[in-house]
């Protein structure tokens, strides 16, 4: 659950400070960590007893209580903003919660989906088919009944 003041977001398991900025947090509940991206300015992040100030163009991921720092895919970090979703080998489920997440759908899978990765950026404009149809030369298959999406091999 995030949790915004004036000067903190609080998600689980970590409260980020902000020092006058413009940044990003992920913090969705089906995913396995939180990524904040500091594009300009500076945050503080409060994980347990630890603190960690990110720098313009880092990111930090919160997973299981561990915070790591790298360096923050700005491309992927805006998509949203931009208007598109951005793919950087992405594999089918993570394209798939992005699907689901932006057309408020839900995603099944039937068989054994064989892993494939994804890379390119499309607008979110585009209805969700148009986006399906476009993965088919990864031979994804799939079947849409309502707000369902199947997912086959």
């Amino acid at each position: 659950m995030i949790k915004p003041n004036r000067s903190r977001v609080e998600s689980d398991g970590q409260t980020v400070e902000v020092l006058g900025t413009h940044f990003n947090i992920n913090a969705y509940a089906d995913e396995n960590e939180i990524k904040t991206t500091l594009l300009q300015g500076s945050v503080r992040i409060k994980a347990g007893n630890k603190n960690y100030l990110l720098k313009p163009g880092e990111q930090s991921h919160l997973k299981n209580g561990d915070v790591n720092i790298t360096q923050a895919d700005m491309d992927e970090a805006l998509a949203w903003k931009n208007g598109v979703f951005h793919f950087n080998d992405a594999g089918i489920e993570s394209v798939m919660k992005q699907i689901s997440r932006w057309y408020d759908v839900d995603v099944k899978y039937e068989g054994k989906i064989k892993e494939r990765t994804f890379s390119g950026e499309i607008s979110m404009n585009v209805n969700a088919s148009q986006i399906l149809d476009a993965m088919r030369f990864k031979k994804i298959h799939y079947t849409i009944e309502g707000k369902t999406i199947t997912v086959r091999p």
